[in-house]
C-alpha cells in the first residue's frame, strides 16, 4: 500500500507504506478493503476480557499518547496466544471487537505492540498522527524507510509526522531515548534525505545523504524517533530574522511571535519553544548558535565543551569553533540526555568551591531584568556554597598575559573569533561554489548577509588565519590556568540587553553585518574561542509593551553558567540542584508564556 493521508477523530494522519504485521483474523479482515483505523491491544497472559478491562485500557492509553484518539477505538483487534483461552471475547463486549491468535511480524525497527493502526485486509499500517508547523520551524518531516534500515523518507507536505509513543516499550539502558521524539537542524546529514543548510542551490545540488552523521545515528541507535529537520540560518551562519531569503526565518513562539527568535539553531529551538509534542531537538553553536536562540525563546540549551563532539557528517563552518548541542523544556531531562550523549567526553560531578561573577556584564541590563538574574545567582551561591566572586577578566589578562604578549584583552581578540570562523566559512564552502558553477554556469545562490560574509573571508590571508589561531591557543591556555583552573564556575547573563524584534530594517550587510561576525571582545568568548562549555538556563520573563503589535508581553530572561573543559554535565547538574532547592520552576511551558504567568497582571 502506498503512504496515504486521513482523518481520524479531528485530527490528520499518515499511514506507513510497509506494513508492521499481517494478522490471521478472518473476522478482521472482512472490515472490508478500505483502510479501517483500528487499536490493537495485547492483554497480560490470563487477563479477562471484559468491558472493564476494555474501559482501562482505554483511559491509559489516551493519557499517554497523544496521537490516539477516541475514534481509533471504533475498531479493535486483541492479540493473544492461541493458548490463551481467556483472551476470547464475550458477546456483550463490542460489536467491532476480534480476536486474534496468529500474525506475522515485519522487518520493521517497530514491533506491534498495543496502539493505533490502520488494518487494509489482513495488513496492519503504523500511523503518524500530521502536526501542524504553524511557527514554520522545520524544513520538512521525515519517516523510515521501511524497506531500507536506518534510512528515513522526506515528506512531501508541510505537516510533520509523528508516531504513537504507544509503539515503543519504555526507555533502558541499552537504550535510553526509546520513543523520544527529536527535530534535527538541517546541516546534519541524515540517510536518504537531503541536507540544505537553509540553501535552495546546495539542497538540489548535494542531494540524499547516504548515511547519517554520527552523532543522529548515536541517537538512532539510542531508540530516538527522528521526526524531522528544522530550518538553519543559511550555512549556520549569523543571519536576523529579516537576512533570511531562500526560506522564511522562523517564528518564535514567546510574547506576540514577533520577537527574532535569534540563530542559527533558529528552527531546533523554535520547535521545542512551541510544540510539546516534541521532547529535543539538536543544533550546532560556532559563535552563538545555539546560546542565542535558547536565551531569546526561554529554554534550556548548551554549547558543549570543543571537541567533544563528532562533526562527522555535519556541515562545517570551522572545526576549530564548531560544536553540537540541544534544547530542551525541562533540566531534568535535559540532563539525562547530555549525559548520554556527551557521555565519556564530560564528568558530572564538580566541587565547585569558586563562583565567578562577571558584574560589568549584569550592569548592562535593565533594573527588572538584573533583579530577577541576582536573585539566581544568590540562589546558584548558597547551592555552591561560595560568595560570589567578582571577575575582571580584563584586568586579569593585563596581569598575567598582557605583559608578554603587548596588548589589552580588547586589542589582542578584537579579529581572533572573527578571522577564524570568516576564513574557515569561505575555504569550506568553496568547493562547493565552484562545483555548482561548472555545472550550471553561475554561483549558487545565497542571501545576502551570506555573500557579504564569504566576501569577507576570501581577503582573509592565511597568515592572518595562523595568527588568529595562535591567538585562540593563547587564550584558551589563559582561562584553563588563571580562571577555571580551581574548580570554578562563571555565572553570566543569557541572551542580549535589548530585545531585537523581526521586523527591524538595518542597512545593508556591508553596514550592519559586521556585527555578526564575531569582531571585538564578545562576552561569551569564554566559550567561542576559549572552548569551555556554557549553559543557558531560563529563569523568569519580565512584562514589556511589544512594539510590533503595542500589546503586553513577556520576554524570557535567562542565566549562563561556564565551567572548565569537560565539566558539561556537572554544569547541568548544578543548574538541576539551583532550580529544585530554589523552589523555581525546573520545566518551561511552550507557547507565549515561560511559566504560565498572566501577563495583563503583570506590572508595566
Amino acid at each position: 500500500m502506498e503512504n496515504f493521508r486521513f482523518s481520524c477523530g479531528e485530527s490528520n494522519f499518515s499511514a506507513c507504506g510497509q506494513p508492521i504485521a499481517r494478522l490471521n483474523c478472518p473476522s478482521a479482515s472482512r472490515e472490508g478493503p478500505s483502510p479501517v483505523p483500528v487499536t490493537v491491544l495485547f492483554p497480560e497472559p490470563s487477563q479477562t476480557i471484559d468491558l472493564s478491562w476494555l474501559e482501562g485500557e482505554k483511559k491509559r492509553m489516551l493519557e499517554y499518547d497523544d496521537v490516539l484518539n477516541e475514534s481509533f477505538f471504533e475498531h479493535l483487534i486483541i492479540c493473544a496466544p492461541r493458548t490463551d483461552k481467556s483472551a476470547s471475547l464475550p458477546p456483550d463486549v463490542l460489536r467491532n471487537c476480534h480476536a486474534c491468535y496468529d500474525w506475522s511480524p515485519s522487518t520493521m525497527r517497530v514491533r506491534l505492540s498495543s496502539g493505533p493502526y490502520v488494518l487494509s485486509g489482513s495488513a496492519l499500517y503504523l500511523v503518524y498522527r500530521l502536526y501542524d508547523d504553524p511557527f514554520s520551524a522545520f524544513m520538512f518531516g521525515v519517516t523510515e524507510n521501511g524497506l531500507t534500515p536506518r534510512s528515513y523518507l522526506k515528506c512531501g507536505h508541510s505537516q510533520i509526522p509523528v508516531p504513537s509513543r504507544l509503539y515503543y516499550p519504555p526507555a533502558s539502558t541499552e537504550c535510553p531515548l526509546r520513543g523520544k521524539r527529536i527535530a534535527i537542524k538541517d546541516v546534519f546529514d541524515l540517510a536518504g534525505v537531503p541536507t540544505s543548510a537553509s540553501c535552495r542551490d546546495y539542497q538540489a545540488f548535494s542531494g540524499n545523504a547516504k548515511r547519517s552523521a554520527n552523532m543522529v545515528t548515536t541517537l538512532i541507535d539510542a531508540g530516538a524517533i527522528i521526526v524531522g529537520k528544522t530550518k538553519t540560518a543559511q550555512f549556520a551562519s549569523g543571519e536576523n530574522a529579516h537576512d533570511w531569503i531562500d526560506y522564511q526565518c522562523p517564528f518564535n513562539p514567546r510574547g506576540d511571535g514577533y520577537t527574532d527568535p535569534d540563530g542559527s539553531s533558529t528552527g531546533s529551538a523554535a520547535a521545542i519553544a512551541a510544540y510539546d509534542w516534541l521532547d529535543y531537538s539538536i543544533g550546532t553553536d560556532t559563535l552563538g548558535s545555539m546560546l542565542g536562540p535558547a536565551a531569546s525563546q526561554g529554554i534550556f540549551g548548551i554549547r558543549p565543551t570543543h571537541g567533544i563532539s563528532d562533526l562527522d557528517g555535519v556541515l562545517p563552518v570551522s572545526p576549530h569553533l564548531d560544536t553540537v548541542g540541544f534544547f530542551a523544556r525541562s533540566i531534568t531531562t535535559f540532563r539525562q540526555f547530555g549525559q548520554f550523549w556527551y557521555g565519556g567526553g564530560t564528568t558530572s560531578s564538580q566541587n565547585y568551591n569558586h563562583l565567578l561573577y562577571a558584574s560589568n556584564e549584569f550592569e548592562k541590563y535593565p533594573t527588572d531584568v538584573r533583579t530577577l538574574m541576582d536573585a539566581f545567582v544568590s540562589d546558584v551561591a548558597k547551592v555552591v556554597g561560595q560568595a560570589k566572586t567578582p571577575l575582571d577578566i580584563a584586568a586579569l589578562w593585563n596581569e598575567k598575559e598582557a605583559p608578554a604578549v603587548k596588548k589589552t584583552l580588547d586589542e589582542y581578540l578584537s579579529t581572533t573569533l572573527a578571522h577564524i570562523q570568516l576564513f574557515d566559512c569561505y575555504h569550506n564552502n568553496l568547493k562547493f561554489r565552484e562545483d555548482f558553477r561548472k555545472l550550471h554556469g553561475r554561483e549558487p545562490y545565497a542571501n545576502p548577509m551570506i555573500r557579504f560574509k564569504w566576501g569577507l573571508g576570501s581577503r582573509l590571508t592565511p597568515e592572518q588565519y595562523k595568527q588568529a589561531r595562535e591567538e585562540q591557543e593563547i587564550y584558551r591556555r589563559f582561562l584553563r590556568e588563571h580562571v577555571f583552573g580551581k574548580n570554578a564556575v562563571l555565572v553570566l547573563p543569557g541572551g542580549t540587553p535589548e530585545t531585537r524584534y523581526r521586523d527591524v530594517y538595518d542597512a545593508p550587510p556591508d553596514k550592519s553585518g559586521y556585527s555578526l561576525q564575531g569582531f571585538g571582545f564578545l562576552r561569551d568568548l569564554y566559550s567561542f574561542v576559549g572552548g569551555l562549555p556554557l549553559l543557558v538556563i531560563p529563569i523568569g520573563a519580565v512584562p514589556r509593551k511589544s512594539p510590533v503589535t503595542g500589546g503586553k508581553v513577556e520576554e524570557p530572561v535567562s542565566i549562563s553558567l561556564v565551567g572548565a573543559p569537560g565539566t558539561d554535565c556537572a554544569l547541568m547538574n548544578l543548574a538541576e540542584s539551583v532550580l529544585r532547592e530554589s523552589g523555581r520552576p525546573m520545566t518551561v511551558l511552550t507557547g507565549k508564556s515561560l511559566f504560565g504567568e498572566n501577563v495583563e497582571s503583570l506590572e508595566m
